[in-house]
């Protein structure tokens, strides 16, 4: 019969606990390391990031860089005026002069009657007339800086003084039998007037034209935000 001390797994022969070769009872150290006859297991994820305790691998960053929204730094700039372009910005100065011109000389040699209220009238058509010759400068500038709305605008203006002239000298005749036929006369109109209502005409048919040219076109066209 074998004895307590000769049986495997309990004691040496120095009274120490037996351990088999290759590790301690439990598997591990005492002070909690794999034992030495083991190997490390590879974790489940692939690499492990230090600090991650679940053995997840970091999110890589993206390769999209989204764009800053700071002011106008993504706007692109307009190039120079082409040469279409400032000519259309002469010729539209040279119409609001040309129109002031005219306005100031038809008050001064209209035949104002001796009534009360007339001289003030006068006056309101001065001040109408420089303001209206402020429009066309405005127009101008704004042209040259290839703003869109001021092109579209001196067109509308430009058609709106083709059909005040055409339908003035089409209609004068016609309306001077028709007074006469009463009894009655009309203020004579100056030719030079007249030459000048034809003049603001032309140029400012011209000046519009000219910003619709194939070179002038994409001056005007919108600007695009670049990234």
């Amino acid at each position: 019969m074998s004895t307590p001390q000769d049986t495997p797994g309990n004691r040496n022969n120095d009274g120490q606990a037996w351990n088999p070769p290759g590790g301690n009872g439990s598997g591990h150290s005492p002070d909690g390391q794999q034992g030495k006859g083991q190997q490390a297991q590879p974790t489940p994820y692939g690499r492990q990031d230090v600090g991650s305790p679940y053995g997840y691998q970091a999110a890589q960053p993206s390769g999209y860089a989204y764009p800053s929204s700071g002011g106008d730094a993504g706007r692109t700039e307009k190039g120079p005026a082409p040469k279409e372009v400032m000519r259309a910005y002469y010729l539209i100065l040279a119409a609001g002069a040309a129109y002031l011109v005219s306005s100031i000389i038809s008050s001064l040699t209209a035949e104002i009657p001796d009534m009360a209220g007339a001289s003030l009238g006068v006056g309101v058509g001065l001040v109408f007339a420089v303001l209206f010759a402020a429009v066309y400068v405005v127009l101008a500038v704004f042209i040259r800086k290839g703003q869109n709305w001021a092109r579209i605008t001196a067109t509308v203006l430009a058609a709106l003084n083709v059909l005040l002239v055409l339908g003035g000298l089409l209609l004068l005749p016609i309306a001077n039998r028709a007074v006469e036929a009463s009894g009655q006369t009309i203020p004579p109109i100056s030719g030079f007037s007249t030459a000048l209502d034809i003049l603001v005409m032309l140029l400012g048919v011209a000046g519009v034209v000219m910003t619709y040219l194939k070179p002038a076109r994409p001056y005007f066209a919108p600007q695009r935000l670049g990234y």
